[in-house]
């Protein structure tokens, strides 16, 4: 498995086009909406919500739409005859879904960590007094979404159509969930719904950390780093119970 992380590791590092739609993107939108949102170089309150919704929100955005795009090579593989060539080889079949997962995962984290980084040093959001309750949430939202492009994947025959799926499902998720909009200005029947999705879960706990200043230890920080780790680990069971199905298909 781990030789397998190693090979989409460096096709992803190899890859300009992947690194740019991952990495250079997502900052894009970031100091695009913080321009409109954040009102940059303030030091207010309402500024700082503004700076924290605007990073929280595209980062869980972007991050489910890279995701996805991993979900895709998957496909990628299987039209390629990669995918029936590795299970020919003398290693589990789990295991190159669980290799894609840990590199979905380990893509994720990467991704946020440097979203968060360009954001105090381009932005002074204040990450260096919430470094764990920052890395822990990182690491959860990372999971959350880890499993959502394979997921996708598994129910797609091409990758045109996880394209298309993934664009509408984010886009949606992200309406509703808070990335684009501020949960608390919604209807009161958006916000019941918003509670359903990941991008909910991930911004409201970052705003917890930034925002109410909340400890790592805080019961109310923990359940939603808990609802998260679940979400993950939802998606990653269907993930791996329709892997199994594809593969019966291919064998």
């Amino acid at each position: 498995m781990i030789e397998l992380v190693k090979k989409d590791l460096k096709l992803f590092f190899v890859n300009k086009q992947d690194m740019l739609l991952t990495f250079a993107l997502p900052i894009i939108f970031i100091t695009l909406f913080n321009f409109v949102f954040g009102n940059m170089g303030n030091s207010g309150e309402n500024d700082v919500g503004g700076l924290v919704h605007v990073v929280a929100g595209m980062s869980v955005m972007m991050l489910l739409f890279s995701v996805a795009g991993i979900g895709g090579s998957l496909i990628d593989e299987k039209q390629e005859g990669m995918l029936k060539k590795l299970l020919c080889a003398p290693i589990p079949p789990n295991n190159i879904l669980y290799g894609k997962m840990v590199y979905a995962i380990i893509i994720s984290i990467a991704q946020l960590i440097i979203m968060f980084v360009y954001a105090w040093l381009a932005f002074g959001l204040d990450i260096m007094h919430h470094l764990p309750s920052l890395a822990l949430m990182i690491l959860a939202t990372a999971y959350a979404c880890s499993g959502f492009g394979i997921v996708l994947a598994s129910f797609a025959k091409t990758r045109q159509q996880v394209q298309g799926f993934s664009t509408i499902i984010v886009m949606v998720m992200s309406a509703v969930g808070g990335s684009m909009i501020p949960i608390f200005v919604m209807p009161e029947l958006m916000q019941k719904i918003a509670v359903f999705t990941v991008n909910y879960w991930g911004i409201q706990g970052f705003y917890d950390i930034f925002m109410k200043s909340l400890p790592l230890t805080d019961i109310t920080f923990l359940f939603k780093v808990f609802v998260l780790i679940g979400i993950g680990t939802l998606l990653n069971l269907i993930a791996l119970l329709m892997f199994k199905k594809n593969i019966l298909k291919i064998v």
